[in-house]
């Protein structure tokens, strides 16, 4: 054998066992089959429910996070049929799948014969921007200033920023938008996690009708007469991540979180499984499992299919509010993810932040307990200085002690937030809702409350009569 076939030999040989060893890995049994999922999810609910085009979708939301991937994640968007494969070549395919009513759904098995939503509800009216509202409010120009800041880009970012939308309500009405280019104000944009606030106003809803007792140990039928620790969880102990469930979130592509959202069929069901590490309601941890769970239980009190609790949120929840393009996305299982899987407009996240300015009211009827607001804002006193109350987060006194920007908001002030820099802060003590959204990778790097304390600063402190502002209102 002459020496260059030994060594190619060697070489082939080093390939397949460094193949072998990464697809017997942890690795290549959880982060790639992780990896192709959230590339085929969240691409296909970019391109078919949000309309961004692909390669800027790509480019925004998916690249930065499959930076240190191990191998290169291909993908095949299907725009007939409205799928996206994503394929890590020589070890899996995923493919998500685009359904009316439902956005996009991981199908784990191609003979599940996932249905579309029967029938469309009718959207209401836009929001008109109120600029006789704003300049007898506001100081038109300290509040554009404000939006200057949250759309600029650092020198000393090395991401892009990419604001895509801020829209401010006050008293309920639209004072300020800004949209980054190809962004209008119906373009449905991924919550993420300020889909957990959106399923503990649905908790409120079931609450509100008498079909829910937060409080209730067994919060799911199958926990309930078990005789298992998990028969003491309720509602509540999933709301404030007090469950004590093994679901420990790292977002690494290995951690049980990746995959129960990209691997499992039934994310809920493998939830549900995981054993305890701590006693329920013991200790605090931040856990989108529990949240799904959560989602689990509501639909067991909506009762029905998929399509019943579809039609119950549309009816009870975005119809009163008038979230005219919100689409929640459940799980092949007909599970909602109610951790996660939320695109809305911002019109649609601030007309959500609305209903906890006006008491629990929409449509002319209370929706919510009037007193719902106190239950999602009881500080969780496990989460400690997270300032974590029931799906929405809080200013805790300790952080108020440690930061300028927080300590200069009100007390009253709270927030849904979610991954790549998603903020809906609401304010009800100035009446503002504050939204903000992107695709910002190092969101950790900003000042989420920057962006509200700015808009209260613009705030004039004597409002102008109606007269003394020369603008009227425009779509």
């Amino acid at each position: 054998m002459g020496f260059l076939r030994i060594i190619a030999v060697i070489l082939l040989g080093v390939v397949l066992v460094a193949y072998a060893g990464l697809k017997y890995s942890v690795v290549g049994q959880r982060m790639l089959p992780t990896g192709a999922g959230i590339t085929a999810k969240q691409l296909c609910s970019l391109v078919f429910v949000a309309e961004i085009e692909e390669a800027r979708a790509k480019a925004m939301y998916l690249d930065p996070l499959l930076e240190q991937f191990p191998i290169p994640v291909n993908v095949e968007t299907d725009y007939s049929e409205g799928s996206v494969t994503a394929n890590v070549p020589g070890f899996v395919r995923q493919k998500a799948q685009h359904r009316a009513g439902y956005g996009c759904t991981l199908v784990h098995d191609p003979k599940a014969g996932l249905q579309s939503a029967p029938g469309a509800k009718p959207l209401s009216p836009e929001m008109p921007l109120d600029v006789v509202h704003r300049d007898a409010v506001f100081d038109s120009n300290k509040l554009e200033a404000a939006l200057d800041e949250a759309f600029a880009q650092s020198p000393t970012r090395s991401l892009p920023r990419n604001t895509l939308v801020v829209a401010v309500l006050h008293d309920g009405k639209l004072v300020a938008e800004r949209y980054a280019d190809g962004i209008t104000p119906t373009t449905r944009l991924p919550g993420w996690s300020m889909t957990k606030s959106v399923t503990a106003t649905i908790a409120g809803i079931l609450v509100q009708q008498g079909r829910l007792d937060v409080s209730r140990a067994g919060a799911l039928k199958e926990w309930r007469g078990t005789g298992a620790p998990q028969e003491d969880i309720t509602v509540d102990h999933l709301l404030r991540m007090t469950s004590g469930l093994l679901m420990t979130e790292r977002n690494n592509g290995r951690d049980p979180n990746s995959q129960m959202l990209f691997i499992e069929p039934d994310g809920a069901h493998y939830s549900a499984t995981r054993e305890l590490h701590q006693p329920v309601g013991s200790y605090y941890e931040y856990m989108s499992g529990s949240t799904v769970l959560a989602m689990r239980a509501l639909q067991e009190a909506i009762g029905g299919d998929l399509a019943t609790a579809l039609a119950f949120i549309q009816e009870n929840l975005f119809a009163p509010l008038g979230m005219t393009h919100a689409v929640m996305e459940p799980d092949q299982s007909g599970t909602f993810i109610g951790s996660s899987f939320m695109l809305a407009s911002a019109r649609d996240w601030a007309r959500f932040g609305q209903l906890y300015i006006d008491g629990g009211r929409a449509g002319g009827a209370q929706i919510i307990p009037g007193n719902w607001i106190d239950y999602v804002t009881t500080h969780t006193e496990q989460s400690g200085a997270n300032g974590y109350g029931a799906s929405f987060w809080i200013i805790t006194d300790a952080q108020r002690e440690k930061d300028e920007t927080l300590a200069a908001l009100p007390e009253d002030t709270f927030s849904a937030r979610g991954f790549q820099g998603q903020y809906t802060h609401i304010i009800p003590s100035e009446g503002l809702v504050v939204v903000r959204l992107g695709a910002t990778n190092d969101y950790w790097i900003d000042d989420p409350e920057l962006l509200p304390l700015q808009v209260i600063q613009a705030m004039r402190a004597e409002p102008q009569t109606d007269g003394e502002s020369s603008a009227d209102s425009q779509d």
